[in-house]
């Protein structure tokens, strides 16, 4: 590895694609590539042609790529979402545990789509992983060849024609994110927004008008009050503020010391309560 070059690993998957994984690793600087592929019976004519676009990868990444990328090969049956999950979160685990605050980036659009489902569960399962996408800008196949490779008989069918039983896939629980954090978050994100203060005791009005706050620390003694406020910058620093910063939705802007939302937390806000 090249002293002083930041470490980027890459985690893709190889059946019938090539652009959708060596792309990737030019666009990434990608100087580590773990591929996945599998060879059933390495004697087999369709073991030949799976190899084949094992091959021409590591050809074209070698081709484009510095001399010093390490290109380490995963034999597994991509066909077996289990298998594809073990595969890739240990791969994932392994890089983490080097700690060498390296970068590694999960291709979940190339591969069968087991590897494609197993790699997007592992990657949200490790935090700081960076699952991405390859969407598909130009096609092998010409719209006017289309029907004479998937039709048949004059109706479409597609590359698949027939198919083995369905099978089940085991399950694996994700948490998904608290709705009063969520809520709370997108208070902030409008409040920034629109220009208007984001300090404690702004943002906990603001939070009791909306009916997030669930702490009831209100009082009615007038002496009380400055308790009261005193209370209620305690919890909304830790009930919001800090498990914001945790999940890595907020940080704090080193000019204006406010909070600001991250990408991470406008992902969230997108996708979540809505």
């Amino acid at each position: 590895m090249a002293s002083g070059k930041k470490k980027r690993v890459m985690i893709a998957c190889v059946t019938f694609e090539t652009a959708k994984v060596v792309n990737p690793v030019m666009f990434y600087e990608v100087n580590k590539v773990h591929i996945i592929h599998y060879i059933r019976d390495p004697l087999a004519e369709s073991s030949k042609i799976y190899l084949s676009f094992y091959d021409r990868v590591v050809d074209v990444i070698r081709e484009r790529s510095p001399l010093d990328i390490e290109i380490v090969e995963h034999i597994e049956k991509v066909s077996d979402f289990s298998a594809m999950l073990r595969t890739v979160l240990k791969i994932i685990q392994d890089e983490r545990a080097e700690d060498d605050g390296s970068e590694v980036y999960v291709n979940i659009s190339s591969g069968s789509s087991e590897y494609a489902a197993a790699s997007a569960i592992a990657s949200m399962m490790v935090p700081g992983t960076i699952p991405f996408s390859v969407g598909t800008k130009q096609y092998t196949v010409a719209t006017e060849d289309i029907p004479k490779v998937y039709f048949e008989n004059g109706l479409p069918v597609g590359l698949t024609k027939d198919t083995y039983d369905p099978k089940t896939i085991h399950s694996y629980s994700i948490a998904i994110p608290d709705e009063v954090l969520v809520r709370g978050l997108r208070v902030l994100e409008e409040r920034n927004r629109d220009g208007l203060q984001v300090t404690g005791p702004k943002m906990i009005e603001s939070l009791k008008e909306k009916g997030i706050w669930y702490r009831k620390t209100e009082v009615s003694d007038p002496e009380k009050k400055a308790r009261q406020r005193l209370t209620e910058a305690v919890y909304y620093q830790r009930d919001f503020v800090d498990n914001w910063s945790a999940n890595g939705w907020v940080a704090k802007n080193s000019r204006t010391g406010k909070y600001e939302v991250t990408e991470e937390g406008r992902a969230v806000l997108g996708i979540f309560y809505t």
